[in-house]
């Protein structure tokens, strides 16, 4: 029994809807965009202090983190809630930064200090991201706003997965003793430490570093 001739104009046909769908299923499954990086020239260096040992850590070497918060306030009439307007920050995971530094399992709490002396410790569970303040960071950037133009960074911000940072948030991930108060008030935007300098792992109490120690 002889075989039928193939059409060549029905091969192709074929061939042309074949390649077709494997186009269709690439453009289903583009790459991954690039990790985002920080913009040419930007710098920005904390010390690690932990005990007699000290790290100068250049912030801008580690991945950018982006999120979207807005803090509460105190109290200041009762029963009425305090939110300030959300901001957008971009800065680096503080809990990578002592990670890839001295290791979390030898964190028990952590300290940010400005060279003004304002000073905010936290539990290493804080940078737990699973608990209620969410991701920690320090911010290099806000609304935008990078270098000369914003001068409060590296600002501690906290990222919570709802974008809003509650006094009780605050309470429930850091206790008590390390929240931050305004009068008797509980107040997140007190825990917005601008121009941290340094890092102190473990802080005992004693005499903070200064710019003297720079």
């Amino acid at each position: 029994m002889s075989r039928k001739r193939r059409n060549p104009l029905l091969i192709l046909a074929g061939i042309a809807v074949v390649a077709a769908a494997v186009v269709g299923a690439l453009l289903l499954h583009e790459p991954e965009p690039p990790a985002e990086t920080w913009e040419d020239g930007l710098h920005a260096t904390v010390r690690i202090i932990d005990g007699d040992r000290a790290y100068d850590i250049e912030l801008t070497d580690f991945p950018v983190v982006e999120g979207r918060v807005s803090y509460e306030g105190p109290e200041m009439v009762e029963g009425e809630v305090n939110w300030k307007d959300p901001h957008s920050y971009r800065g680096v995971d503080l809990g990578t930064v002592i990670d890839e530094t001295i290791g979390l399992e030898n964190l028990v709490t952590l300290t940010a200090v400005a060279l003004d002396g304002w000073h905010k410790t936290m539990p290493s569970t804080a940078l737990d991201e699973a608990d209620a303040c969410g991701r920690v960071i320090l911010a290099l950037s806000k609304d935008g706003e990078t270098g000369d133009a914003w001068d409060a960074g590296p600002l501690l911000v906290f990222l919570p997965e709802d974008e809003r940072f509650s006094n009780q948030d605050m309470l429930d991930a850091l206790g008590p003793e390390y929240a931050h108060y305004f009068g008797t008030s509980p107040s997140t935007t007190g825990l917005l430490v601008k121009g941290v300098t340094f890092l102190v792992v473990n802080y005992d109490g004693g005499a903070l570093p200064t710019l003297l120690d720079l």
